[in-house]
Order: C-alpha cells, then sequence, then structure tokens
C-alpha cells in the first residue's frame, strides 16, 4: 500500500503547492522551480536505533512474572534500566524465558490501556474491553498510508511515514481530518508483516504521524519488537505534543527523534481551536521530557494567522529558556483553512502571510533559537 492521492493546491499568492510531496512529485515540483532539491543533512548524534538496544537489555524478570508483578514494581525495573541505557552500560545476554526492556515497555503499554492515558484528555477508559475514548482507539493500529515525505525537515528528510488513524485533539483546521474516526479508514494493520513491505531506498529516517502517533504506542512498540535486526534507520515521533509522562517513559529509549508540535500560547486557543485543556502547560512539560532523554528534538510552530502575538511569539521565548543542545526549531509556513474552517475564524480562514512567517522566524533568530530547514 502506498499513498492513495497526491494532493494539489493553489495557494493565495497563485504559487503551486504539493501538500506531502513524495519522490514521485520530484518532477513537477522542479518543472515549477527548477532550484528545487530534495533537502538533507546530518542527524547529529545518531549512531544506531535506540530501540534495538532496549531489545537487547534483559530485564532481569520472566514472561511469566512480567505478567503478574504490580505496576509500581514494573515501572521501577523499566526506569532503573532507562537509566542504565543513558548511560551505555551492557548487560548479560538474555536468558531462556527472560524478558527484555522492550517486552516490559509493551507490558506497562498494555495495562495502561485498561484506563487509558497515553494522551492528555485522560479518557481513563478500557480500550481492551471494546470501550473508546475521544480518539476512538481499540488495541490496534491502523496505518491509513505509507509513502517517503520528500518535505520533512533536513536531519530526517527523506522520511518513510507511516499515518495513522486516530487522535486525542480534534483540531478545527486539521488537514488529516479524514483520520479522525479509525473505523472508518481503509488502511492496513501495524503488524510485524508490515516490515517486509517497507520500501527504504532513499530513506533516511522511519516516521510515525497520523492523526497522532501517542494513542497508538502499543501497538507501535508491538511493531518495532518484530523489526529486524538488521534495520539501521532512526525512529521519529512526530505527534501533536499533548503528552503524558508515562507515555514518554514508554518511548524513552525508544525514540531517537521527537517531532512535537508546539501549536499555542495560551490556554484559550488551545481550547477553542484543538477542543483540549491546558494545551500550553502540557506541551511544554513534554518537550522538556522529550529535550532530557537521549533523542534530537524538533519542535514545528505552524504559523496561524492572527495566533503570532497570543501563541508563537510566547512559545519561542519558552523554547529560548531551554538551551538545550538537542533542540531545533522548525517554523512551518503550510498552514490552510482545512475542514472546519469558515470565514467566521477570521484570519484563520486565511493563509499565513510571507510576513507572517518571517516575522516569527526573525524573532527566533533574535532569540538565538537553532532554526532548521
Amino acid at each position: 500500500m502506498s499513498r492513495k492521492n497526491t494532493r494539489i493546491r493553489v495557494d493565495q499568492e497563485g504559487h503551486l503547492e504539493v501538500v506531502d510531496p513524495g519522490f514521485d512529485s520530484v518532477d513537477l515540483l522542479r518543472s515549477v522551480d527548477p532550484s528545487f532539491r530534495v533537502r538533507r543533512s546530518k542527524l547529529v548524534g545518531f549512531t544506531s536505533p535506540g530501540f534495538l538496544r532496549s531489545r537487547e537489555l534483559a530485564c532481569g524478570v520472566t514472561a511469566q512474572e512480567l505478567r503478574t508483578l504490580p505496576e509500581e514494581t514494573l515501572w521501577y525495573i523499566h526506569n532503573a534500566l532507562v537509566n542504565r541505557l543513558r548511560n551505555n552500560e551492557t548487560s548479560h545476554q538474555i536468558k531462556e524465558k527472560e524478558v527484555s526492556l522492550q517486552d516490559l515497555k509493551i507490558e506497562l503499554a498494555s495495562r495502561i490501556l485498561k484506563h487509558c492515558t497515553l494522551c492528555e484528555n485522560r479518557c481513563g477508559i478500557d480500550r481492551t474491553g471494546g470501550q473508546m475514548g475521544i480518539c476512538r482507539l481499540g488495541t490496534e493500529a491502523t496505518v491509513a498510508e505509507r509513502f517517503v515525505h520528500i518535505g520533512e525537515e533536513a536531519p530526517i528528510n527523506p522520511s518513510l511515514v507511516l499515518n495513522l488513524a486516530g487522535c486525542g485533539l480534534r483540531c478545527r483546521f486539521c488537514q488529516q481530518n479524514t483520520l479522525l474516526n479509525p473505523s472508518e479508514v481503509d488502511g492496513e494493520r501495524l503488524e510485524p508483516s508490515l516490515w517486509s513491505k517497507l520500501a527504504t531506498k532513499g530513506v533516511r529516517s522511519l516516521s510515525f504521524v497520523g492523526g497522532n502517533p501517542d494513542e497508538s504506542l502499543y501497538a507501535i512498540l508491538r511493531f518495532l519488537a518484530a523489526a529486524p535486526k538488521s534495520w539501521k534507520l532512526p525512529i521519529v515521533w512526530n505527534c501533536h505534543g499533548y503528552s503524558t509522562p508515562e507515555t514518554l517513559q514508554l518511548l524513552d529509549g525508544v525514540i531517537d527523534v521527537y517531532v512535537p508540535d508546539l501549536k499555542y500560547g495560551r490556554d484559550e486557543c488551545g481550547q477553542r481551536l484543538s477542543g483540549v485543556l491546558n494545551y500550553p502547560a502540557t506541551a511544554k512539560s513534554a518537550i522538556a521530557t522529550m529535550l532530557g532523554q537521549k533523542a534530537q528534538v524538533i519542535v514545528r510552530v505552524l504559523i496561524l494567522p492572527g495566533h503570532i502575538d497570543c501563541c508563537h511569539l510566547r512559545s519561542l521565548e519558552h523554547l529560548a529558556t531551554l538551551r538545550k543542545k538537542n533542540l531545533l526549531v522548525s517554523i512551518r509556513g503550510q498552514y490552510c483553512p482545512d475542514w472546519k474552517i469558515s470565514y467566521r475564524d477570521g484570519l484563520l480562514a486565511r493563509r499565513a502571510t510571507v510576513q507572517e512567517v518571517e516575522t516569527v522566524r526573525d524573532y527566533a533568530k533574535s532569540l538565538q533559537l537553532p532554526l532548521v530547514e
């Protein structure tokens, strides 16, 4: 399965725009702009996928103990093992019946599903018993489409994208709104057999996108457990930023690059446009946690017309206080008034202007934030 349709639109200045371009779009892009190139740069600090090490790190308990030990005990073991990973400590060879850190992460994720808190909505429902929260997901993950995206940030570009169904946010301007009801998505299940179908020619990373990946964490961890030992590409977690500490704990040692959104700087904007409470505080805390892990963090700021002062400049000021070597900032000007946006939404009913994008970019530079293409 590959991307079903290439989406093309014309912006308000008459420029042709290919939405989520793939290798099949290169000739078209170059016919419009002969100088077009696929951007690439080094992913600093990456040597090998972290999740492979978590599969090899012995847990010290058997499969039977893994299923029966209290959750508090499992978290204690988990956090101790993650610290060993960060310190590059080696492990003895996994003994017969002994499980790995990856197995432990999967068990903890399965327990969370029984009172789901995989996103900050914290629905608390039992997804293993058929209940569904805001994301409308059960225990499985559905890949709506997979293709090589050539328009990602340079350190991870081109990226093999797995677009997953389901999300805990309901952003009024969502460009992937067709993925919000997983039962209506005609896709394929995220399962071990998919590894043999992934085309990686010219690819520099594997990205879990959506929708949003947080809500499909359990299925993704199981999928990664089945990856071939020869896998060499970094794993990218492209998410909405409305992440819980427990989800980020389980991703620690698994994800090589985080690409979180930082959508809003004011809570009222998050409530009105995405239907969630406390978005700024939650996303800022999540980004700080990501930065504390051994991973590159590329924070995306999508420019929303009319939200320069209340959201974007505030967000940049916060990021400037973090001063982490593994932080990059990506200023994105691709906002389009999709889905539920209408003339009643004022400035959001149009695209961001070049001047608005440059205002945010210039402010980021003035704060000495490291920008990425």
